[in-house]
């Protein structure tokens, strides 16, 4: 399958574009017109991101990121030579989101808008690289935070035609997320419980296509939100034992429902299993915390 993202970024950024390119020493950036015509500096907003006034969410060696003010700031720091070497060949992060959201924005879904991807270089090499995007609204909720409400009845229901149909357009689109666990999903909740509006964040790992997905590509996706879901009521439903079999079932229903794609059968099945049992690295104790619990 052939990469959309360089088609995509080249038709953004030519004359009378959404987007403007900055090219200067030690910078290369495309900023949304619009944005930057409301007074907005991209490189001014992205430094704020150190300030005090920043209300930081993850701050870790290789990401940072929070609130400026209105918009969300995420830096990828490449520490070391080597590091920044091997980024210096690879398309930066915040152009991929871009060329993603952008894909995204064409087929209605939704996903926060990108306002500046930015690469900052040092001595020929990348430095730092800062995406600035729209924040969410108060009105989104992640969908890790609802399992609990997912986890039976009507809100069951729901939850698994409103995610599999978000991913039935997604994939249509050829936009492959690669990071699609509930919560980089969220949706809207009306007063009366309905569920709706069902869009997708953090695009750092996505790929765009110049076709759909095929069939292996959407297999992985499926499994990574099944399996997502299993520890999301795991760990915050605990006294809700999930039927593991009729929910791959159910999921897979749907999206043959959706998509005609059938995608059940062993291979969806090991690798929903395998994913379910995975530890994520930012869950794993330090070994100084692991000594300490066992005490």
């Amino acid at each position: 399958m052939e990469l959309d993202i360089p088609g995509i970024l080249e038709r953004c950024s030519e004359p009378g574009g959404a987007y403007l390119p900055l090219r200067r020493r030690g910078l290369d950036a495309l900023v949304q017109r619009e944005w930057q015509s409301r007074g907005h500096d991209p490189m001014e907003t992205a430094k704020r991101l150190d300030d005090s006034s920043a209300h930081i969410f993850k701050n870790r060696k290789k990401i940072r990121a929070g609130l400026v003010d209105d918009v969300f700031v995420k830096r990828y720091n490449y520490r070391g030579l080597w590091t920044a070497f091997r980024r210096s060949f690879k398309l930066p992060r915040p152009m991929r989101v871009l060329a993603g959201a952008i894909r995204l924005k064409e087929y209605e879904i939704p996903t926060p808008e990108v306002f500046a991807a930015i690469r900052t270089v040092r001595w020929g090499l990348p430095h730092h690289d800062y995406l600035i995007t729209a924040r969410t609204s108060p009105m989104q909720f992640y969908c890790d935070k609802l399992a609990k409400e997912f986890a039976l009845g009507d809100p069951y229901r729901q939850f698994v035609s409103g995610v599999v149909s978000l991913m039935v357009k997604m994939h249509g689109a050829g936009v492959e997320h690669g990071d699609l666990s509930l919560r980089n999903i969220f949706c809207r909740k009306s007063p009366a419980g309905i569920y709706s509006d069902w869009g997708v964040i953090d695009l750092d790992g996505c790929k765009v296509y110049t076709e759909d997905l095929p069939e292996s590509r959407r297999r992985r996706e499926l499994a990574r939100v099944i399996s997502s879901f299993l520890r999301c009521v795991r760990e915050e439903a605990p006294d809700i034992k999930p039927d593991v079999t009729a929910i791959i079932f159910d999921f897979a229903r749907k999206y043959q429902e959706l998509s005609g794609c059938n995608l059940a059968g062993s291979n969806l099945d090991a690798r929903v299993e395998y994913l379910a049992g995975r530890v994520r690295k930012d869950q794993t104790p330090s070994p100084k915390k692991k000594k300490s619990q066992e005490s």
